[in-house]
């Protein structure tokens, strides 16, 4: 039964993949660089504070290190699909703005291919970018009229990633991730009058990326005595210098503000209206992405209790992605969870074969605006419901969380996440003697 049920929605997944893989985001500092860059895992990591360079479960597909794809068992086929929804405040010292989306998150499989060599395929987003500023200033010839200035941004890069992970002793694995990094992102800076006989000027970037990269991971696990156990773990990211075309072009266009609609609505609805000043492309535009190095640890009661952490870093400062490196600097990144099971082979009590998680992260973001370096803090929590099997089971995430200050003029942001996933596990390696 779970063998057709992974069947109808693999292949559901499959003929809606790019859909899948797109997210939306309403975030002002994702203008810069390529925008909130996704780190977190799927649900049981982001659950327990975005643990994952040492995570190791058998039940559970850990791409963010693929070395802990060979805790999975020998005999055993994992399906994973997920999605998303975040709800933002956000606020300067003068106004405030609301924002909420539903999105899909991700879609994986795991499975063995020998007894020492495992493998794991999946499509997730990578980066998303997506912001409306408006400023507004005076116009000296005339000092009832405002000259206004919009900057918009929108899309974003997805993953598609192929992890190949290796016993290469008792407790020790090796993991590879080859990594197709793909997308486009469109940005638009336009600036008008506020009268409606005026005209806008639109400035239209449309940037599309794609790059090989990789991920090396190590795990070294073992236990203390037969109750508890320790996992260490390493992991590595290559710089990435992307193979990038941006397309430009001057546009004069009506005074769209009056429509009450965006630009990408307006250039698409009306482009009879449209008249293109100027356009050109640039092959070879810069944009790149730093290596990035993490550390992690979990220790714990085995079927019980894992706690652990995790430390990431990357230097931005030498960087420069979308031709802008004035902003950039150190990213550190400190992460903290734990899962407790009360009683995982319960057989009475359905609540005690529930996990329970939670945890805690803190990011200095690469980002460093009007003297201010970029925090992103939160909490989470979760819980994993066991189905049909004890290791099949849904998964549910929730993270509340702060980014900015409203000092120096920035702005503040207040989210809540949640996540929902569907982990299907099922033994498909056995030869049966009974047909």
């Amino acid at each position: 039964m779970i063998k057709r049920y992974l069947l109808i929605i693999g292949i559901i997944a499959l003929t809606n993949i790019y859909s899948f893989s797109q997210s939306i985001t309403n975030s002002p500092y994702s203008r810069f660089g390529i925008g909130d860059i996704d780190r977190n895992g799927f649900n049981n990591s982001k659950a327990m504070g975005g643990l994952s360079t040492g995570l190791r479960a058998n039940n559970q597909i850990n791409y963010m290190n693929p070395a802990a794809i060979s805790a999975q068992d020998t005999m055993s086929f994992i399906f994973d699909v997920g999605v998303q929804g975040i709800f933002k405040d956000m606020k300067s010292t003068s106004s405030t703005a609301n924002f909420d989306d539903f999105s899909f998150d991700h879609i994986a499989i795991s499975f063995p291919i020998k007894r020492w060599w495992f493998a794991s395929l999946g499509i997730t987003p990578y980066s998303k970018i997506g912001y409306n500023i408006q400023q507004t200033g005076d116009y000296e010839p005339i000092d009832t009229v405002n000259l206004h200035y919009d900057y918009y941004g929108n899309g974003g890069i997805n993953q598609l990633y192929l992890s190949n992970s290796f016993v290469l002793f008792k407790n020790l694995s090796l993991g590879i991730n080859i990594n197709y990094l793909f997308g486009s992102i469109e940005q638009y800076n336009q600036a008008y009058l506020d009268r409606p006989d005026s005209y806008a000027t639109v400035v239209a970037d449309n940037i599309s990326v794609k790059k090989l990269t990789y991920d090396f991971g190590l795990q070294y696990y073992n236990e203390f005595s037969d109750k508890y156990f320790y996992v260490v773990g390493l992991s590595y990211s290559n710089k990435i210098n992307f193979n990038s075309k941006k397309e430009s072009a001057v546009l004069m266009t009506e005074n769209f503000s009056l429509y009450n609609i965006n630009v990408i609505d307006y250039l698409a609805s009306y482009s009879s209206k449209i008249d293109t000043i100027s356009s050109s492309s640039t092959n070879n535009y810069k944009v790149e992405v730093p290596a990035r190095y993490s550390i992690g640890f979990t220790t714990g009661i085995k079927n019980k209790l894992i706690i652990g952490f995790d430390y990431s870093y990357q230097d931005w400062k030498n960087i420069k992605s979308l031709n802008v490196n004035d902003n950039f600097g150190t990213d550190q990144s400190f992460n903290f969870g734990f899962e407790y099971t009360p009683g995982k082979f319960s057989l009475r009590d359905y609540y005690k074969r529930i996990n329970y998680r939670a945890g805690a992260y803190l990011n200095n973001t690469y980002l460093k605006l009007n003297g201010e370096q970029i925090k992103n803090y939160g909490i989470t929590f979760g819980l994993g419901f066991p189905l049909s099997n004890q290791r099949t089971s849904l998964n549910v995430s929730y993270s509340y969380g702060k980014r900015g200050t409203t000092a120096n003029g920035l702005i503040e942001e207040n989210y809540q996440t949640f996540g929902i996933n569907i982990t299907l596990y099922d033994f498909w390696f056995i030869k049966r003697k009974f047909q």
